[in-house]
């Protein structure tokens, strides 16, 4: 099984991102640079953001009473491919949201009489819809944002599912070999904030957090998810995004005998560009 060095790619976007906050910033003036229009309607009230981001998390799990820790090291190691994308469409004061994460993790383990391959395949979809409640700028004598802030309050579900399967033989010269499959798979309902700081035409902060599950059918008795994130704006049509993430779920699976506590939490930094449309 082929597998991507997520450390080195991490590196190497790293790299990239950095290198164009500070060479292409030096190319343009500072008047062309307002971050306010990234968030401000345009003309015809629509404004679309795209934003490919890397996370590099590390993360807890209790499950069954046993407790297992993997840093982003120990992550990286066993990804085979991953991916993140967060795309936003607003119109007026409403504002939509769609959060992905696409993971593909695995790992085989052989001894003299048992050999292992584990399969993870991982979807997330953080689907929100927003209203912007209140917000408040100051502007310049040229009529551009300055200082300010804006809070929203938003809705929506959190899409999840684990497809793992697991590969085994045991023996040599009688092989037995076989396969197992297991999939999760549930939503859970979310409410939260969001609120955006202008601290300059060119620098913003962001802070939201949201929480749900509340046991309802399948899904979590509690989920949250909490971001804090700076925003700098490089281009016209591009700013870059560096901040650190946060988020927990803790969900219980079966029946009386059979039931199974998971406890799953993921933290860390995060690195991404924005595009705005």
């Amino acid at each position: 099984m082929a597998k991507i060095n997520i450390s080195s790619m991490s590196k190497r976007i790293i790299f990239i991102i950095i290198t164009a906050f500070f060479c292409l910033n030096s190319s343009f003036s500072q008047d062309t640079l307002t971050i306010e229009d990234d968030y401000i309607n345009k003309a015809d009230k629509w404004r679309f953001n795209i934003s490919p981001y890397a996370w590099l998390a590390s993360q807890a799990t209790d499950v069954g009473g046993e407790k297992l820790r993997q840093s982003f090291n120990d992550l990286a190691f066993m990804t085979n491919f991953g991916f993140q994308l967060n795309t936003t469409a607003r119109y007026k004061k409403l504002i939509l949201s769609l959060d992905g994460t696409y993971a593909n993790l695995g790992g085989n383990q052989s001894g003299d009489f048992l050999e292992i391959d584990l399969d993870l395949k991982q979807y997330i979809l953080d689907m929100k819809l927003g209203y912007m409640i209140y917000s408040t700028f100051e502007s310049n004598q040229e009529g551009a944002i300055i200082n300010g802030w804006a809070i929203e309050a938003n809705a929506g579900a959190k899409y999840w599912k684990n497809d793992v399967t697991l590969a085994y033989k045991i023996g040599d010269r009688f092989p037995i070999e076989g396969d197992l499959n297991e999939k999760q798979e549930w939503f859970d309902l979310m409410v939260g904030f969001k609120t955006r700081i202008f601290l300059s035409r060119t620098v913003l902060l962001g802070l939201s957090g949201n929480i749900g599950g509340f046991g309802i059918g399948s899904s979590s008795k509690l989920s949250y998810d909490f971001v804090y994130a700076n925003t700098f704006k490089v281009l016209k049509y591009m700013s870059v995004t560096a901040g650190y993430r946060n988020f927990k779920y803790d969900r219980v699976d079966g029946e009386v005998e059979n039931e199974l506590k998971t406890t799953v939490s993921a933290y860390g930094p995060f690195l991404g560009v924005s595009f705005t449309l």
